[in-house]
């Protein structure tokens, strides 16, 4: 099998803030070899003590490798960092700096899977100019303070956080690893962050002492802001397990400058108890959520109640414990319905089927702490009960309208532009392949038209 080919820098993209910016792939290239070393992508541990993203800073600053609109040079020190982290995913995307794979598991089946994200970006948003999608393309807004679990900021209580925009320059305190390697909460950190005020405070000193002894709920949240404020939401790449065909959605860039892992030392935010709040809040969450026993007699006593309002029966109710299946968007499935099927030549018949996946419940409830469980559960049989009665009346429109629904979900992913271009090839390979298979009957037939005309001209 011929090695795929490789993926070329795009020579023009737009932006986040709506700027566009040209790169020359063989400038990067030659810049990423001299950053990285011999052989590109293999740094050494003084390198990687530089931090990734100064790195990849260092390969866009080089000479001839970005420029803006007209064509003139582009500092890529003076970018909001948003711009800054998609053109450090597209040169991950390219091959141009490195990215080793990284292990996962799926999140519905638990199968382990190695895989480099940025290899899987969809670029074609940025390269087409699509980048007015309402959710993906949002701004994130700054002029606001957003709500975070409590954390003491001196002697008062903060549950909000602002933060401001930060270029390249202003945030490379972060991007930069001290020379021990180890970021450590300090004013400079918090400035270079972005956090203009937690709760009232404003001053650097008491924010960066608040944060370093935060419970680990309100650091997470922090770094999910943070994240928000400066990636993109189009930076994921969507990996389809192998096993169970789920969505798993994963970072890009791979390496990115914070982690949700407060930066202390272990055991600093033990409570009150003497344990850890996150470990203490997960077996909470944990415990609220019924075993497989108390979640089946809800269940049946939902499907009971619903079925007498719905005026349906003989549907087979099945609570599957075991892995989700998923819909063609990949997304695990809370139920699903399975119309029934006649008597087949040993006279068996098998009747309708609701299944309701007891996995996805539960994880659904561990990640949102408002998710109703008996609510949900309600709906989920109704929905699956829709299935049913469109199937007996001949035509489903409830089916259709999903499916319509992940195909817009992918249009907005993959970019309108570049589907366009996919249907094409797709179609050019369709009639290649069936050349190909066909062209032996083409040559008979031919050969044989040619044969009946001379004939007939003789």
């Amino acid at each position: 099998m011929p090695a795929p080919a490789r993926r070329l820098l795009p020579a023009q993209v737009h932006l986040p803030s709506g700027g566009v910016a040209r790169l020359s792939d063989a400038a990067a290239r030659t810049r990423a070899s001299s950053v990285f070393g011999a052989p590109a992508g293999r740094g050494g541990g003084e390198r990687a003590a530089i931090g990734r993203c100064a790195l990849d800073v260092q390969v866009l600053a080089g000479p001839s490798v970005l420029a803006d609109a007209r064509g003139m040079p582009l500092d890529p020190l003076s970018l909001p960092l948003a711009d800054a982290h998609v053109l450090r995913a597209l040169l991950a995307s390219a091959g141009i700096v490195p990215e080793e794979p990284g292990a996962y598991t799926c999140e519905n089946c638990s199968a382990p899977f190695e895989v480099a994200p940025s290899s899987l970006l969809e670029i074609g948003p940025f390269t087409d100019g699509e980048l007015d999608d309402l959710e993906l393309d949002r701004p994130f807004d700054f002029g606001v303070s957003h709500p975070i679990p409590a954390l003491r900021v001196g002697r008062a209580v903060c549950r909000a956080v602002r933060l401001v925009e930060r270029t390249v320059e202003e945030a490379m305190p972060l991007l930069r690893l001290p020379d021990d390697g180890v970021l450590r909460v300090t004013p400079s950190l918090v400035v270079a962050m972005g956090i203009a005020a937690l709760g009232r405070e404003r001053r650097a000193p008491v924010i960066a002492d608040a944060l370093a002894s935060a419970p680990d709920e309100a650091w997470a949240a922090i770094v999910d802001l943070y994240h928000e404020a400066r990636y993109p939401a189009r930076l994921l790449a969507v990996h389809r397990c192998q096993g169970c065909g789920a969505r798993n959605d994963l970072d890009v860039p791979l390496e990115r400058e914070l982690a949700r892992a407060p930066l202390r030392a272990p055991g600093a935010d033990a409570d009150e108890l003497g344990e850890p709040r996150s470990t203490r809040a997960r077996a909470n969450a944990s415990s609220a959520f019924p075993d497989l026993d108390g979640f089946e007699a809800r269940v049946r006593a939902a499907a009971e109640r619903t079925y007498e309002a719905r005026g349906v029966r003989n549907i087979d109710l099945f609570i599957d414990a075991g892995v989700p299946a998923c819909d063609d968007g990949g997304e695990p499935l809370l139920g699903c319905y399975t119309p029934g099927t006649p008597a087949d030549a040993l006279g068996i018949a098998h009747p309708p089927e609701i299944r309701i996946f007891y996995r996805t419940f539960r994880l659904e409830a561990r990640e949102d702490p408002g998710f109703d469980i008996d609510a949900e559960i309600e709906e989920t049989i109704d929905h699956e009960v829709t299935h049913h009665l469109h199937h007996l009346a001949g035509s489903d429109p409830l089916d259709d309208e999903e499916h319509e629904q992940i195909t817009r979900e992918e249009l907005r992913r993959v970019g309108h532009a570049e589907a366009v271009r996919r249907a094409r090839r797709g179609a050019l390979s369709d009639v290649a392949g069936f050349v190909r298979a066909t062209w032996p009957a083409w040559l008979i037939a031919a050969v044989g038209t040619a044969l009946a005309w001379c004939a007939g001209g003789r």
